[in-house]
């Protein structure tokens, strides 16, 4: 009689609202999502910190136990995850692996539970991170099976959905604009440059700024006064996010935390998007011929905003290239994952 290969379950935890990078992983690898994320109260009440991740290690818990994987991936930060991951690996018998975003190692929030990361990370089949310089931080904690696994490179129909962006608020603004439009990715996060693209957009009267992300954590920030070429766009979620990009004709992807990787670069790569991005060494290194690299200066943005949409057709070109090869490079990486995970 013919024995059937027993199919080895995998699971992919995240604890955040939406993060595209983890879910093409986890579909990459043929791992189930295990998505918890409770910000608030049902009474719609900002939920504590402490007691969300109370309650999604118990969300967690009780959803590995139905699908009861031999392998647990765990997305990190928050490192309180994967403490969890760890802990139900020890009482089920199954093994784990950690990919940690620059942010759990660079944030001072995370950088104070190093030793606990340190920790978990020894205890891990596998540790991958997003660029070499998290990777010698790996080396320096004497973990050998570190390993850098750049992001995945999305195709442009991966990204946009159909009914996305039709019933944004903002969609008369955009159509009767005849100017430059420019998209900020921003999250009103500590290493965003929001306030020196509001300058530059002073210095730009003629084109039209969009500024994404929850600006409600900016104390005042209903005080401040903006060119009226800004919108704040607010949250959106991914499918309009993106939608919004898609009808801008250039994206801005900064940062002023350095040694980081900006999943949001493959997303306007995957648009084809004139890219400007920090000028930093990490970057620089994995997207040097695609875009135009500046620093935060409101002059020296203009120019930059202003070159890379000149050179728009120029910049197509390396994308459609780099794709070829990226793709390539992601099936190489999935394959040695894999490989590890399950032998």
């Amino acid at each position: 009689m013919r024995k059937t290969k027993r199919i080895k379950k995998s699971a992919f935890v995240i604890w955040a609202k939406e993060v595209k990078l983890s879910e093409f992983l986890a579909k990459a690898l043929g791992a189930e999502l295990v998505v918890s994320f409770v910000p608030t109260f049902s009474t719609g009440e900002k939920m504590p910190v402490w007691l969300r991740y109370i309650f999604q290690a118990k969300d967690t818990w009780q959803r590995l136990s139905k699908i009861k994987p031999a392998f647990v991936y765990v997305q990190n930060p928050p490192i309180f995850a994967t403490l969890v991951v760890w802990i139900y690996s020890l009482l089920n018998g199954c093994r784990f692996g950690i990919d940690t975003h620059t942010a759990g190692f660079l944030d001072r929030k995370w950088v104070f539970f190093h030793p606990l990361h340190r920790f978990l990370a020894r205890r891990a089949t596998i540790n991958t991170v997003h660029n070499y310089r998290n990777l010698e931080i790996l080396k320096k904690w004497k973990i050998k099976n570190g390993k850098v696994l750049q992001f995945y490179s999305p195709k442009k129909e991966e990204l946009l959905s159909t009914e996305a962006g039709a019933n944004l608020p903002i969609e008369d603004l955009i159509a009767n604009h005849l100017g430059l439009k420019v998209f900020m990715v921003n999250r009103f996060a500590t290493d965003d440059a929001w306030r020196e693209v509001i300058a530059t957009a002073k210095k730009m009267p003629q084109a039209l700024f969009f500024i994404t992300g929850s600006f409600a954590k900016i104390k005042n920030i209903e005080k401040e006064v903006f060119p009226e070429n800004v919108v704040l766009t607010g949250y959106l979620k991914h499918a309009d996010f993106i939608a919004l990009m898609e009808k801008c004709d250039v994206v801005l992807a900064l940062t002023k935390r350095a040694d980081t990787v900006l999943w949001s670069v493959r997303e306007a790569l995957a648009l084809a998007k004139p890219l400007v991005i920090s000028d930093s060494e990490v970057l620089r290194f994995y997207f040097s011929s695609m875009a135009v690299f500046s620093d935060h200066q409101p002059t020296n943005l203009v120019v930059s905003i202003l070159l890379a949409y000149k050179k728009r057709d120029e910049l197509k070109e390396k994308m459609e290239s780099f794709f070829k090869k990226d793709r390539i490079r992601w099936t190489k990486d999935i394959r040695q994952i894999s490989k590890a995970i399950f032998g």
